[in-house]
């Protein structure tokens, strides 16, 4: 069987669902695109803020955070707060919540990855409800007469109803396990950025604020 076949069995339904998928599809790449760029922009402002810190120029590392939109730099910032306001050891406590907070920034378009996730194998049961009221309400018209188109009837009906079912699960099965690898990859973002900015933190404890640049 053919995807044209397959397209023109399963309907105007199944028609949806496969824009749906590739809306779905869309948007993963996208947020790929970004997470990716995000992991190597984050590694790059790494490099020049620690460097900075082991010159004790805050300066500098302030200047290295500023000019990056990586949620390293962003969470950074608010480091950086802390150690001006010489609040830098209860900084620890609240790195979690800050690091959650610019992780959110992330996870733009997720919901639309999650919805299409979601509808399309209700639009498959839809098309499948569909094809079935097809079935029976074409058995309905049949009399002696006209009992040859019954194989057609059934034909036509059920291939609706089971192509947009497979459609509907063909697109929500995979964009799952990709919202899954999108959570993999944000995971390690996040947690590379804790344990970074942890230790920078403590290296920040040991510099007293006149001795810095």
């Amino acid at each position: 069987m053919s995807l044209g076949d397959f397209v023109h069995g399963g309907g105007s339904v199944l028609i949806v669902i496969i824009i749906l998928g590739l809306i779905g599809l869309f948007f993963f790449f996208e947020r790929l695109f970004v997470l990716l760029k995000e992991r190597n922009d984050m590694m790059t402002t790494m490099v020049k803020v620690r460097n900075a810190i082991a010159q004790k120029n805050i300066t500098a590392a302030k200047q290295h955070c500023r000019s990056s939109s990586n949620i390293f730099s962003s969470v950074m910032l608010r480091a950086f707060e802390y150690y001006d306001q010489q609040k830098i050891d209860s900084f620890d406590g609240s790195l979690k919540d800050i690091v959650e907070e610019e992780a959110l920034k992330l996870e733009k378009n997720y919901r639309y990855i999650n919805i299409v996730a979601a509808l399309a194998p209700l639009l498959g049961f839809l098309g499948t409800v569909i094809g079935m009221m097809q079935v029976f309400g074409k058995i309905g018209m049949i009399n002696s007469t006209n009992v040859s188109l019954l194989p057609s009837i059934f034909s036509s009906g059920i291939s609706l109803a089971l192509y947009t079912t497979v459609g509907g699960l063909a697109v929500a099965i995979p964009l799952l396990i990709l919202m899954a690898i999108l959570r993999e990859v944000e995971d390690r973002l996040v947690e590379s950025t804790t344990d970074e900015v942890r230790s920078i933190a403590m290296k920040l404890k040991l510099l007293p604020i006149e001795e810095v640049q």
